[in-house]
């Protein structure tokens, strides 16, 4: 911060009035760091009670996070956001009653990422958000304008770009983010990446879980398979490359558990994300200044809960040793290393910024 950043900082509000908010909004979980050290995440889920029924069971008009997950048959659930950002509608009146149930979804699931963060009642909020890599200026705009009645100040950001962010990886390194709506890369060299030096992909995790319960449902037909019961056998099991574990599951048939070899499956589901993801690293690494690409290729971090997958960092480098030695990690926390860079960014930003005209 400059030092004149500073005077004026220090003549608007005092530390403690204003609250700093680190927030990765995802499509399948959202987490928050604060600057009064909270930790939280939630599923990025809302649910409505199905009827009377449900609602004397639930004792609630709606529930969000894993409350709704758990009681999924008594609710009528919306996941907001797609593709890591807020689901976007045609303009036909067919479409209106979907859109306003979204568009609800959206400021329950806001309001409640926020109030996990616990502010004070008339505290300044100031919040950095993660978004795709490559999301639109509408897309960008959509998440100011959700968070815009419970916070002060809203920044957007790449969501690799804060992960690289919070780990001071400044220059020379290639983040690979793989969330649930989208997969993110974004390679740093000292300044903030432009659009060139950035890529989304939509095969990410949710495309996994799709793949893996379609190829479930093909083995195991005598018994029903649903995308959850899929999603939560990949988050335990998730590989790539070879292994010699046999990955065995049991299934209700008939109302009794019958065991399922499900390795094939898994794999093929996992690695089907590899090809799009592989091919874009290699364009970002061959089109970086060529002086510095050796060093690139040292500093290449995986993100996001697909960067957790058995296997997935031994098999990006084995992809892309064509170009030479290459080191490949993974983050340390991948729940909250977005919402660490977002609240390391937020405290660092300008005073200046925060009051710039959008």
């Amino acid at each position: 911060m400059a030092a004149e950043d500073a005077v004026e900082a220090a003549g608007n509000s005092s530390p403690e009035d204003i609250l700093y908010i680190g927030i990765d909004l995802g499509t399948s979980h959202s987490s928050i760091v604060t600057s009064t050290d909270i930790r939280r995440t939630t599923t990025s889920v809302v649910g409505w009670p199905k009827d009377l029924i449900s609602f004397k069971f639930l004792q609630k008009q709606v529930v969000i996070g894993e409350e709704c997950l758990k009681n999924r048959q008594a609710v009528d659930m919306v996941w907001p956001l797609e593709h890591g950002v807020f689901r976007h509608h045609p303009t036909d009146a067919n479409a209106n009653e979907q859109a306003s149930r979204d568009a609800e979804a959206v400021g329950h699931l806001t309001k409640y990422v926020i109030e996990m963060a616990e502010p004070h009642p008339g505290q300044e909020i100031r919040i950095v958000v993660g978004s795709p890599a490559r999301a639109s200026a509408e897309d960008r705009a959509a998440l100011v304008e959700a968070l815009a009645g419970t916070v002060t100040h809203t920044l957007v950001a790449s969501e690799p770009f804060l992960v690289a962010y919070g780990l001071d990886l400044f220059s020379n390194a290639l983040i690979i983010d793989i969330g649930a709506g989208t997969l993110d890369l974004c390679r740093m060299h000292g300044t903030i990446p432009a659009d060139e030096d950035q890529k989304t992909l939509i095969k990410a995790g949710d495309y996994i879980d799709s793949r893996f319960h379609m190829l479930l449902q093909e083995k195991v037909k005598e018994s029903p398979v649903t995308v959850e019961m899929a999603r939560k056998i990949k988050e335990q099991y998730a590989f790539v490359s070879s292994q010699k574990e046999m990955i065995s599951v049991d299934f209700q048939v008939e109302g009794k558990p019958k065991s399922y070899d499900v390795t094939e499956e898994l794999r093929e589901a996992c690695e089907s994300i590899l090809p799009e993801m592989i091919q874009s690293a290699r364009d970002l690494i061959i089109s970086f200044d060529a002086e510095y690409q050796k060093e690139l290729r040292q500093n290449i971090v995986l993100a996001g809960g697909g960067s957790q997958t058995r296997g997935l960092s031994d098999a990006v480098r084995s992809s892309l040793t064509e170009f030479g030695p290459c080191n490949v990690t993974s983050v340390d926390d991948p729940v909250f290393a977005g919402a660490v860079g977002a609240l390391k960014l937020a405290q660092d930003m300008p005073e200046s910024e925060w009051h710039r005209p959008r």
